[in-house]
């Protein structure tokens, strides 16, 4: 390792280490600090630091194993439990949430890769801002819960169709195209059969993968193998490797039902090690030249703002379906609307597929600092006072 680049990497565990105690001190999330080190570090501000094939390895690494752990949050015991009602008009806000997207970027006369970014869904600042609520647990965290992973999921198959249609149009080439990304799903599908009837058959053999004490940790290294295994499969057929990852970690929360060690021994891995490295990374690579003068990119930042809460507020009046009060219909479109880690993962795919430009990839990443901080505090304004308090946290 060349002396430049054992600098770099100490800078960046530096801000891995500082910026949780920092952000926990203000309270915004970990992330939002990461990337804020890192513009802080790098070309946009002291230029410490630059992107390396080093880093920017690591940090590929990092992004993976970030769709790995947002596959894992999907909770199919939850699903499951919530029956066909609850299902429907989750699955309903999540669809319509797209579908405003799409209009909003119209009728702006954006890109329509920006409806995929106003519509995109993301279950992580939403988990923890419920916990901070103590609702994650209650009926109405539950549902909202569901709508993000729901919402989640349709995200990622949503940016994997745009990405074939971009490349390959409506062509014959493109029902090719499809026809592998299906095979994607059945060599996910066909893992999962085998697995779950191998934990079934043998299940004192799979217990070595739940162990907290196991010396090999073997679990991690299967979540690895299948990790890495399913994303080169992706990249094979024409996908974005993090679908693959996203798979992975969906297998491996379907399959172990009762995975809290596995997903705190995965998570200590992630979010102690590679994740991190991304988000600050993100943050090096930040171009703030590209933005602009500061009137356009404060005006640019506002419209993506507005459009981004809009689009999560309007669909979420359908969860008064469900029983839902007005204050917690009204928070529910502003947590939703903090979708960060999909936020950063559409603006990676839609500059390296080329339909986002310089300007509007700088955009993105400040929304997504500004939507990370702002909508989860107004969340938590409007569930922590007033009369439905304890309603909220009752139901």
């Amino acid at each position: 390792m060349e002396p430049s680049e054992a600098l770099s990497f100490v800078i960046f565990f530096s801000g891995a280490f500082l910026m949780p105690l920092v952000a926990g001190r203000f309270h915004f999330t970990a992330a939002v600090g990461e990337i804020l080190f890192g513009v802080a570090v790098g070309t946009a501000g002291l230029a410490w630091v630059h992107p390396t094939v080093f880093t920017d390895t690591l940090a590929d690494l990092g992004f993976l194993f970030l769709m790995f752990l947002v596959g894992m949050e999907i909770d199919f015991n939850r699903i499951e439990k919530e029956g066909f009602w609850n299902i429907s008009i989750a699955s309903l806000v999540a669809v319509s949430t797209l579908g405003v997207g799409a209009v909003l970027a119209w009728q702006l006369g954006l890109p329509f890769f920006i409806a995929l970014v106003l519509g995109a869904m993301s279950v992580g600042i939403a988990l923890v801002a419920l916990v901070e609520v103590g609702a994650s647990q209650k009926r109405y965290g539950q549902v909202l819960l569901l709508v993000g992973s729901i919402g989640e999921f349709l995200t990622l198959i949503a940016l994997t169709a745009y990405n074939l249609i971009h490349l390959y149009g409506m062509s014959y080439h493109l029902l090719e195209e499809i026809g592998k990304a299906l095979f994607l799903f059945f060599v996910a599908y066909a893992f999962l059969a085998v697995l779950r009837l191998a934990v079934w058959w043998h299940p004192q053999r799979f217990q070595r993968w739940v162990d907290m004490d196991d010396p090999s940790e073997v679990g991690v290294r299967a979540g690895f193998m299948v990790m890495l295994s399913l994303a080169a499969v992706a990249g094979w057929v024409g996908l974005e490797a993090i679908l693959g990852a996203f798979l992975a970690g969906a297998l491996f929360s379907f399959v172990f039902r009762d995975k809290g060690v596995l997903e705190s021994k995965f998570s200590a891995v992630g979010q102690g090690f590679f994740i991190p490295l991304f988000f600050i990374n993100v943050g090096v690579s930040f171009d703030a030249g590209a933005l602009g003068d500061l009137d356009t990119t404060l005006y640019l930042l506002a419209v993506l703002a507005v459009a981004s809460l809009i689009t999560k507020l309007v669909p979420a009046f359908l969860l008064k379906f469900v029983g839902f009060t007005m204050r917690q219909v009204m928070a529910s479109g502003f947590l939703l609307a903090a979708p960060l880690t999909l936020l950063v993962a559409a603006e990676e795919m839609g500059h390296e597929l080329g339909v986002l430009d310089d300007r509007m990839s700088s955009a993105i990443i400040l929304l997504a600092i500004v939507s990370g901080v702002v909508f989860p505090t107004v969340f938590k304004l409007l569930m922590g006072t007033g009369p439905e308090r304890s309603e909220t946290v009752e139901n």
